[in-house]
């Protein structure tokens, strides 16, 4: 199953005479007949707007408000927002921010394509590009198995006529001639039926669903199913039953026989007297709750001790019965449960307070 570029050079961000800041008019432009750059004007007559990312004057060449190095000049294009070339090299620029300036400052990268060809170069578009041999993503090489038919679907994938990439990694057994997405969790091609979804870690990861192609339904962006299987994600939700399941709220979910939390079955509950708290979805919480008749769940994992008939939820992760405070499924120690407050978020190095005592997640403030 699967777990589903900074240069270090500097350069001041002067151009022109121009201490250029974050701007709502960002980027190059033309207007009447002046040429513009983060809504000011640029007052070297010999300054051509080759896109809103790129411009050259006599000297150098620029990607918003970097130069490039090594740049020639005069033969220097725009291929895309984030591709350019000249007659000897092609480029990859992009911005990114950092550090406690996140919010403020935009630095720029330019990055050289090693043996890319200007000559036969081409946007291939959302961050994909090629020559005659190579082809890139976001300015990196990855290996294809036809670059003459390599093209675009969309800013995460690509296909030749003989497989499908994800990110400019390749999709084991994929068949790029009749690759294509069903939505935004699942893709198919003649053999597969697959689910892709965002890992986290600023990439997004894909599997092949050991389902039947033929009978395979989705029932929401999480659940699928075929005749004899259910899916939560990429997961297989065992021996889960495929002609009585029902999604709930909060990613549990029910057959004829169990009850589960997301991929796993929930062990003891009683399925007639099950229900999910609606205040999952509007409290500001990373767990969800639910109840039958004897016990609370957070998730998959009882409340011990839990009082059904008065529990109720307080919100970021805190619940309380008419005897206790609970951190998810924890008892806060000392904590007051009538007069229990939680905080709509931290305030100070506190999430909540019980009588003269403060608490961040379920564990006393020392002062």
């Amino acid at each position: 199953m699967y777990k589903i570029f900074k240069w270090p050079a500097r350069i001041s961000l002067i151009l022109f005479g121009i201490i250029l800041l974050n701007s709502c008019n960002s980027g190059y432009s033309e207007k009447n007949g002046k040429a513009m750059f983060n809504g000011k004007e640029i007052t070297d007559k010999s300054l051509v707007v080759l896109s809103n990312e790129f411009a050259k004057d006599s000297a150098a060449a620029y990607y918003k408000g970097r130069s490039f190095q090594y740049a020639d000049v005069a033969t220097f294009e725009a291929v895309d927002e984030h591709y350019a070339k000249d007659k000897n090299k092609v480029y990859y620029c992009d911005e990114y921010r950092e550090g406690q300036n996140y919010y403020l400052t935009k630095k720029q990268q330019i990055t050289e394509l090693k043996d890319a060809m200007p000559t036969s170069f081409v946007s291939l578009n959302n961050g994909y590009g090629k020559d005659a041999r190579h082809a890139w993503f976001c300015g990196k090489y990855f290996s294809v198995k036809d670059v003459a038919t390599l093209k675009s679907i969309d800013i995460n994938f690509a296909k030749d006529t003989l497989q499908a990439y994800l990110n400019g990694i390749s999709i084991k057994g994929s068949d790029g001639k009749t690759f294509e997405l069903i939505d935004h969790s699942f893709a198919k091609d003649n053999k597969h039926i697959y689910y892709y979804a965002f890992d986290g870690e600023e990439k997004y990861n894909i599997c092949k669903l050991p389902c039947d192609p033929q009978t395979f339904k989705i029932i929401d962006y999480r659940f699928s199913k075929d005749t004899s299987k259910v899916f939560f994600l990429g997961f297989t939700i065992k021996d889960a039953d495929a002609s009585t399941f029902k999604v709930l709220q909060s990613g549990y979910s029910k057959d004829k026989n169990a009850i589960y939390f997301k991929e796993k079955k929930i062990p003891g509950v009683n399925p007639l007297a099950f229900e999910v708290f609606k205040e999952n979805e509007s409290f500001n919480q990373d767990v969800d709750y639910a109840k039958d008749n004897a016990s609370v769940y957070v998730n998959d994992k009882k409340i011990p001790g839990a009082d059904v008939a008065t529990f109720k939820l307080l919100g970021q992760n805190y619940a309380s019965d008419n005897k206790h405070v609970f951190y998810k499924t924890a008892i806060v120690k000392d904590a007051a449960s009538a007069s229990f407050t939680v905080y709509p978020h931290d305030f100070g190095n506190a999430d909540a307070e019980g009588g003269a005592i403060k608490f961040h997640e379920g564990m006393k403030v020392l002062e």
